[in-house]
């Protein structure tokens, strides 16, 4: 008998008691694979109420594995990260310069156990079509690095665990922070992953300069590789923006095939993609959920990514430096 490690190295087949649950919509379709004209996206299957075509799918990866206890403590530990109530917002603001408020809100983020933070102005186009866009004029986005060692077990339940784990202390974080502006008497939202119910978190994490979207899909960090969670919190405190980071993860991604080769399902591909009037890299998701749901996670490509191993970060920051 084959241990799940070796299944999920050989040629993967998608579990039929999954496939029998697939809606008849490809998910490649509802987020916009191919459509020429922009517009904002579409939910596809995080959604805490189940309104999307793919949530009967949802709903069966939630039922795997409930008897694993290290599973059940890191789902336990971010529900009350979510039940953290918001404080009601102060009847006086505070008043202060926009340069002052941005440097005591990125204080208080890492503060508040963000390892890097970024702002930019909110887009209306990062919010779900079948929602109204979020209130607030700025995004603040934290991001949240994983340990290496568990992620790089993936699919196997440390690395499940290692991915709730950070869940939790990224919604705890922005709900700390938002309260923090809401006692201030100015208006603030979190917004925590995976079901940020109503909004994109990786295009405003890329805007406030968190780092750059690479080729597996999620974002690479100067620092953390692709090894890293986000949370973000909306505001109308006024605030300054951050400038994107270019520095050349991009770039590198044209020509490396690591987490390509890497992917079980195959559903990373080696060229940029037309998604809602963009060219970007985009990952199969009719690929991808099916193995990603089957094996309770993944996160293979997040640790094969050679920007994301320990010690390396430093050395293709100094090669792309050369190259942009």
């Amino acid at each position: 008998m084959t241990s799940k490690d070796e299944r999920s190295k050989a040629a993967f087949e998608p579990n039929p008691e999954v496939m029998k649950l697939w809606p008849d919509v490809s998910g490649n379709a509802i987020n916009g694979s191919g459509e020429a004209g922009k517009g904002r996206p579409r939910p596809v299957f995080w959604r805490t109420d189940g309104s999307t075509p793919h949530a009967p799918v949802m709903h069966y990866f939630f039922e795997r594995d409930k008897d694993v206890p290290a599973i059940i403590e890191a789902r336990k530990y971010r529900a009350r990260t979510l039940d953290i109530p918001l404080s009601d917002v102060a009847p006086v603001a505070a008043e202060k310069a926009a340069d002052a408020w941005t440097a005591l809100i990125k204080d208080a983020a890492i503060e508040d156990g963000a390892d890097d933070v970024g702002i930019c102005r909110w887009r209306d186009a990062w919010s779900f079509e079948d929602r109204p866009p979020p209130r607030g004029d700025w995004a603040i986005v934290m991001a949240f690095r994983q340990a290496y060692e568990p992620m790089a077990t993936a699919p196997a339940d440390a690395a499940y665990v290692e991915v709730m784990d950070q869940y939790g202390r990224a919604g705890a974080a922005s709900k700390r922070l938002a309260n923090r502006i809401r006692e201030h008497g100015h208006f603030a939202e979190a917004k925590t992953g995976p079901m940020t119910e109503d909004v994109l978190m990786i295009p405003p994490a890329i805007a406030a300069g968190l780092g750059e979207l690479g080729k597996h899909g999620s974002m690479i960090h100067r620092a953390y590789g692709a090894n890293f969670r986000l949370s973000m919190v909306l505001t109308d405190l006024p605030l300054m923006a951050d400038a994107p980071d270019v520095f050349g993860a991009d770039l590198f991604c044209t020509s490396c095939q690591v987490c390509t080769n890497a992917c079980p399902p195959r559903a990373i591909v080696p060229d940029k993609q037309l998604v809602r009037g963009e060219t970007k890299w985009y990952v199969d998701f009719d690929k991808c959920i099916p193995y990603f749901v089957d094996y309770k996670t993944c996160g293979i490509c997040l640790a094969a990514c050679p920007w994301s191993r320990p010690g390396l970060a430093d050395n293709l920051l100094a090669k792309m430096a050369r190259r942009l």
